[in-house]
C-alpha cells in the first residue's frame, strides 16, 4: 500500500527568472487579463457550484470587473459567469491555439528543468512503483518532457493543435496526440495501459470538472495527480492592487480550489488522497505588487531596501502559509479505494 506524503513549499529562487514577465511587462499582461474577463463576463451566470454542483454561492469579492463567490456547502472560489466552449475555444484554439502557444515558447529547456522534474520527482516518491502515465491537457508537453527524462514511459492528449505540436518537437519518445475534449474523455474511460492519470493544471480549465473525475473512475489507471490553483492570499492581493497583473484569478482561472473543496472531492467520489505538496507564490506576488505600485522618491534606495528587508526573506514568509495549507498550489495523488 502506497505511503501517506505530504511536503510543504518550495524555493522561489529557483523559478524567479522564468517569472520577471509579470511585473517586466505587468501593463501588457494586465490589459490581456482585463479583456478576457470581457469576453468571461458575456457568459450566463452561475447559479451551482462548479465544484460540489450545491446551489449554495456567496458574495465574496469583485476583481478585475468580475465578481466572485464562495460556495458555502465545499469553500470553493466561483467566478459569477459560468464557463462556456465558446469562451475556452476563445482562449485556446482560435487561430489554431497560436495566441496561447507563445506562452509555452519561453524558457521551454528551463521550464522543464526547474518546475516539472520537481512534479515527477514527487510523483515517483508518492506512488514508489512502475508509472504508465496518460498526460491529459498536456499542454506543450513540459511535463512529459520531464517524466521522459525521468525514464517514464507516458503519453499525452492535447485538444489544441498548436501545443500538440510544439511538444512533439520537443519530445522523442512520449508523445501528443491532438484530440478533441470529448475524444480525451473516451480515450480514458478506455485506455488498459496506464495506472496513472494526470491533470497537471487542468482542472480549472474545464465547464465540468466533475466529468473528467468520473471518467477517471470508470478508466482502468489506479492512481490521478493532479496541480490545481488555490484561493490563497494572492487573490486578496489582487482584490487590493487592481493596477497589477492578477496571475491567480485570470484567464481561464474562472474558480479556484481550496483544501475544503478539494478534501470533499476525494470524499464525493471515494478517493483516497496519498500525497500532497503544499506551496505558493503568494509573497513573491505581494512582492511584485509592491514593485509595480510603488511611488517611491528615490526608486533606486526603495528596490534596494524592499529586495534587503523583504524579497530574501519569501521563502520563509511562505512556508507559513504552506504548512497551514492556504497556499496558491497544491499537488495531489488520489488512488482508487478497492481497486481491482
Amino acid at each position: 500500500m502506497p505511503r501517506i506524503i505530504i511536503k510543504y513549499s518550495k524555493s522561489y529562487n529557483n523559478i524567479n527568472n522564468l517569472k520577471k514577465n509579470f511585473y517586466t511587462n505587468n501593463k501588457e499582461n494586465l490589459k490581456s487579463a482585463i479583456n478576457i474577463n470581457k469576453l468571461y463576463k458575456k457568459n450566463p451566470i452561475r447559479v451551482f457550484c462548479i465544484n460540489c454542483q450545491k446551489k449554495s454561492l456567496r458574495k465574496f469579492i469583485k476583481s478585475h470587473l468580475i465578481e466572485y463567490y464562495v460556495c458555502t456547502s465545499c469553500l470553493h472560489l466561483n467566478g459569477k459567469y459560468k464557463e462556456t466552449e465558446k469562451f475556452l475555444k476563445q482562449l485556446y484554439s482560435d487561430n489554431s491555439g497560436n495566441n496561447y502557444k507563445k506562452n509555452y515558447l519561453k524558457d521551454y529547456e528551463q521550464r522543464v528543468k526547474n518546475i516539472y522534474i520537481p512534479k515527477v520527482n514527487f510523483l515517483k516518491t508518492v506512488i514508489n512503483q512502475k508509472i504508465n502515465l496518460l498526460d491529459l491537457g498536456a499542454g506543450g508537453g513540459h511535463f512529459l518532457k520531464a517524466l521522459e527524462i525521468k525514464k517514464i514511459k507516458a503519453r499525452g492528449v492535447e485538444p489544441s493543435k498548436a501545443l500538440s505540436e510544439l511538444g512533439n518537437l520537443k519530445l522523442k519518445k512520449n508523445k501528443i496526440s491532438n484530440l478533441s475534449l470529448s475524444a480525451t474523455y473516451k480515450i480514458l474511460e478506455t485506455q488498459r495501459d496506464c495506472n496513472t492519470i494526470s491533470l497537471i493544471g487542468v482542472l480549472e480549465h474545464l465547464i465540468d470538472p466533475n466529468l473528467m473525475i468520473k471518467s477517471f473512475l470508470k478508466s482502468n489507471a489506479k492512481f490521478l495527480y493532479i496541480s490545481v490553483p488555490l484561493l490563497s492570499l494572492s487573490v486578496f492581493l489582487e482584490n487590493s492592487f487592481q493596477n497589477v497583473y492578477p496571475r491567480q484569478l485570470s484567464g481561464a482561472h474562472t474558480n479556484l480550489f481550496t483544501k475544503d473543496s478539494l478534501y470533499k472531492m476525494a470524499k464525493r467520489y471515494n478517493l483516497k488522497i496519498i500525497g500532497e505538496w503544499w506551496f505558493g507564490t503568494d509573497f513573491a506576488d505581494m512582492n511584485r505588487s509592491l514593485l509595480v505600485s510603488n511611488n517611491a522618491i528615490n526608486k533606486k534606495n526603495y528596490l534596494k531596501d524592499l529586495h534587503s528587508k523583504f524579497y530574501n526573506f519569501i521563502d520563509e514568509l511562505q512556508s507559513v502559509l504552506d504548512k497551514n495549507k492556504i497556499c496558491s498550489e497544491v499537488h495531489m495523488v488520489f488512488e482508487k479505494k478497492n481497486y481491482e
